[in-house]
């Protein structure tokens, strides 16, 4: 394997000189950099990212904190990320969470250890306080998902609460009336805006919010199912149901399918969806889509800008969209 000595001896030149060519550091003459880069194409050398760490204090390398690795949502958002990265010539560095602001911080520690350029925080435990100090820190940071006040030039949202409100007012303007809700786990806030959305739009419907129509999952199949099975034997009546994800969407349909209740002839569905998983299930089910990967393209768009010093005028609030699918069923206005 060809080394930067080889790469001088050929070209000519001193070590250093390589080094800073490929470094970018100084204004060398034409013909220098030309016979460098012949020489270097000519015994196929490829520059060390870990040297060139070291003698620029930058890893080219872009560090995204996520929560966990496992699910569609994840994969998305860390597929998206890589994607662009790509287009800029940048690695990904990517670290878990592990449902602690502890292991928030160790993630973000290790993105520093590495001299990572930047950070999409994908963060659900750190306090807006901690957030707000890491901002006075030299290495900028997008937020994924997360409105901080005093941070909002960092900060790609999504109105949950707004695309609680239009799941449950699709099934409103389809003549239900007792329906159900699985929501995410309430000690988030994501998960508590999209049930406030569910609240708000009935009482704007008129009708009484009743704590025993829902049931609280971890947005895992295994907890829909659970939560379908909960609502279901509590309330036989109900003619429709929101989940808050694609995954509680799939277990409460097992449930359902197991038990053989007929979706959507006895029990509508309507659900978050970021990954198109709903147009798979049996039958399909209509979402309020969540766009995650457009989300997270523009996160990194928005984090090189950042990098580089450079201003961009970009809308960072995504606004949810209804997709209707073929599993739906509308009631006449006597019945639910």
């Amino acid at each position: 394997m060809a080394s930067i000595k080889d790469v001088a001896s050929l070209a000519g030149v001193h070590r250093s000189t390589v080094s800073r060519i490929i470094n970018g550091e100084g204004q060398f003459r034409s013909d220098t950099k030309r016979k460098v880069e012949q020489a270097m194409a000519e015994l196929n050398y490829r520059p060390s990212a870990i040297a060139r760490s070291l003698a620029t204090a930058s890893s080219n390398m872009t560090g995204l904190l996520v929560t966990y690795y496992t699910g569609g949502f994840f994969g998305a958002m860390m597929d998206q990320v890589q994607a662009e990265l790509d287009l800029h010539n940048k690695f990904l560095i990517t670290a878990q969470g592990h449902h602690s602001a502890e292991g928030e911080r160790e993630a973000i520690r290790r993105f520093h250890a590495l001299r990572c350029e930047g950070y999409v925080l994908n963060s659900r435990h750190l306090s807006d306080n901690e957030l707000r100090e890491l901002a006075q820190e030299p290495t900028p940071f997008v937020l994924l998902d997360r409105t901080v006040e005093g941070l909002e030039s960092r900060c790609i949202t999504f109105d949950h609460t707004q695309a609680g409100v239009m799941a449950v007012n699709h099934l409103l303007g389809q003549g239900h009336k007792k329906i159900a809700c699985i929501s995410g786990p309430l000690n988030r806030t994501n998960s508590r805006q999209r049930f406030q959305g569910y609240v708000n739009a009935l009482a704007e419907a008129g009708i009484a919010f009743d704590p025993s129509l829902c049931a609280e999952g971890n947005y895992g199949r295994e907890s829909g199912y659970v939560a379908a099975q909960q609502i279901y034997q509590a309330h036989p009546e109900i003619t429709a149901l929101f989940s808050c994800s694609e995954e509680m969407t799939g277990g409460a349909l097992q449930f359902f399918h197991e038990n053989k209740v007929a979706v959507p002839q006895q029990v509508s569905l309507i659900s978050f969806d970021s990954i198109d998983l709903c147009a798979s299930f049996y039958p399909t089910v209509s979402a309020v889509h969540f766009p995650i990967s457009d989300m997270a393209r523009l996160a990194v768009e928005v984090l090189i800008s950042q990098i580089k010093h450079e201003e961009i005028e970009l809308n960072r609030q995504f606004e949810p969209q209804l997709r209707i699918r073929n599993g739906d069923c509308c009631l006449s206005l006597g019945e639910g």
